[in-house]
């Protein structure tokens, strides 16, 4: 039976979800399900209805019970732990169980989508990616350092590229002269997507041939 405490501090978690920045479109998903028979852990594709970085509506042909932990797999993000919160007859809400830094990468990426009306970089296809001839860039942080990269291939629409930058998805960076937003991790380096499409003239001009710049004190030392 839940107590009058689980009542409260769920009472508490809707009213600070009511200021958060949210995003209201279908995102496609996944989550892991534990059937009640206990016949082994399942995968069970479905809809982010809502998502904000503090909770989820879900819509789902099956779902668990109040308290249940599971991971929710969110195309484009990656894995969120959460705990499903509230029953619903197409599905369930959860909250997310993550500390304040991966909150924060969750709100980033809630804001990207938003921007951007919810269009995941695989969405982008339809602008053409190559190879530029010259495939040195830099990769801007929000911390102002700028780190060498190399270019696998870019679009209109997005880029990725070859680094050890260490970044996380949801990060914005800058690729070249053009702000973008990390959307996946790869073997040699990330995915990012652009915050603007760029015009085909400009797609190289403004992303491929830059390199770090040391300055004379910095040779010296």
């Amino acid at each position: 039976m839940a107590s009058s405490f689980d009542g409260d501090r769920s009472t508490q978690r809707i009213r600070e979800r009511r200021s958060e920045l949210r995003y209201d479109g279908g995102l496609a998903a996944s989550f892991t399900h534990t059937p009640r028979e206990g016949t082994g852990v399942r995968v069970v594709r479905c809809r982010v209805e809502s998502l904000s970085p503090s909770a989820m509506v879900i819509s789902a042909p099956i779902h668990g019970d109040v308290g249940e932990h599971m991971w929710v797999e969110l195309d484009g993000f990656g894995p969120v732990r959460c705990e499903i919160e509230q029953v619903r007859d197409d599905g369930f809400v959860c909250f997310t169980l993550i500390n304040d830094e991966a909150r924060r990468r969750l709100g980033i990426w809630v804001s990207w989508l938003r921007r951007r009306g919810g269009r995941l970089a695989g969405d982008q296809r339809e602008h053409m990616r190559a190879r530029p001839v010259d495939t040195r860039t830099t990769i801007t942080l929000t911390t102002g350092e700028t780190l060498t990269a190399h270019l696998s291939n870019v679009s209109r629409s997005g880029a990725a590229v070859s680094t050890d930058c260490t970044v996380a998805i949801g990060d914005a960076v800058s690729v070249g002269k053009v702000p973008a937003h990390v959307v996946r991790m790869s073997e040699t380096g990330f995915a990012v997507a652009f915050d603007f499409v760029l015009e085909a003239a400009d797609a190289d001009r403004l992303v491929a041939g830059y390199e770090v710049v040391l300055l004379a004190s910095s040779k010296a030392g």
